[in-house]
């Protein structure tokens, strides 16, 4: 399907900015980058490697609460970029659980971007790799926040016409390992992704 000029231009500046943001998160193997979803362990299945409950507790009672936010921001955010992979990859939210990380400009933002693709349409498919670093987080706020820095890989994302498969054409000086800054916050007591803003800087 051929796209014209001033969708291609739309196309561009809709790729770059679900790579940022929006489009999962992502996933964040999502990461990969694009992140890779393990499956869930059953619980009690070896009595001998389980730990007992007192020591579990103990564990968590003493485990430093701002490593613990960390652990929990790092792992809604690449929850936030599976979401958007499977997303953009039908460029629909429905079946995903875009909405369940992703909040205020981060949803509003992607439900755009899926939009257009939708409108034009094209599909993005393939993985976005990523490697997140809380860079701040506050406990002491209402509600918490935190701030995440990225480089997002998005050489593997490919824009593609969603009826031929047909990769669409994108400019070669595009940036597609870049720098990238994510802000989250509590909603009632979960972490979501709410804002993205791509550098326009290429990975170090």
């Amino acid at each position: 399907m051929a796209i014209s000029t001033a969708d291609r231009g739309q196309t561009r500046r809709g790729l770059r900015a679900v790579a940022c943001g929006a489009a999962a998160l992502t996933c964040i193997s999502l990461l990969s980058g694009c992140g890779s979803k393990k499956s869930d362990e059953s619980l009690g299945e070896d009595p001998v490697t389980s730990a007992p409950a007192s020591a579990a507790s103990s564990t968590a009672a003493s485990a430093n609460p701002q490593d613990v936010a960390k652990a929990e921001v790092v792992a809604v955010y690449r929850k936030y970029w599976d979401a958007q992979v499977q997303a953009y990859a039908k460029a629909s939210p429905v079946g995903t659980d875009l909405d369940k990380y992703a909040f205020d400009k981060a949803l509003s933002l992607a439900l755009g971007e899926l939009a257009n693709l939708h409108n034009n349409g094209n599909v993005i498919k393939g993985e976005v790799k990523v490697d997140p670093k809380v860079s701040a987080i506050s406990l002491d706020e209402k509600p918490k926040k935190a701030t995440i820095s990225d480089c997002v890989d998005v050489s593997r994302w490919v824009l593609q016409n969603a009826k031929s498969g047909q990769a669409v054409p994108l400019p070669k000086e595009r940036l597609t390992r870049f720098q990238a800054s994510f802000s989250l916050r509590t909603v009632g007591d979960a972490w979501k992704v709410v804002e993205s803003k791509q550098l326009d800087k290429p990975c170090e």
